[in-house]
């Protein structure tokens, strides 16, 4: 019963998150898992994302695959970022897993850990990523 709380407790910030930063974009939320050290980033272009539920989708597609540390979907742009290890997986594998998933996509961009750095100011995270919206765990809670 409390593993199903934690749950509850995990979507229902998930959603309220969502809210705050709005519905064009869904983000990565850091979730306990093993360590990836990710040294590039991936940008795909993935046709078909219309909601959160999509993004799930591939999010779940991308987080079973080897080295992959982290992934940010972008439903309005139907970009899909990830952080990963190159020595692990490659942006081709990575396309092919969000197509095996039902979107077509394509790698649109890949860049090393530093020039991530430079372009965004951010680091990279090196857990995987769990994405959600508001929209789709209301859906989920039938409302």
């Amino acid at each position: 019963m409390r593993k199903t709380m934690a749950g509850a407790f995990k979507l229902m910030m998930a959603a309220m998150l969502a809210l705050a930063i709005g519905t064009g974009a869904v983000f990565a939320l850091n979730q306990p898992g093993p360590r990836v050290n990710a040294d590039a980033v991936a940008v795909l272009k993935s046709q078909g994302v219309t909601c959160g539920s999509c993004a799930a989708r591939i999010e779940k597609a991308l987080r079973e695959k080897a080295g992959v540390a982290s992934v940010e979907v972008d439903v309005e742009g139907g970009r899909v970022m990830v952080a990963y290890d190159a020595k692990l997986a490659t942006p081709e594998a990575l396309a092919a897993a969000v197509t095996g998933a039902g979107y077509g996509s394509s790698v649109l961009q890949t860049m090393t850990a530093d020039q991530y750095r430079t372009v965004t100011g951010k680091e990279l995270t090196g857990r995987p990523a769990k994405s959600g919206c508001a929209c789709c765990a209301d859906r989920q809670a039938g409302k």
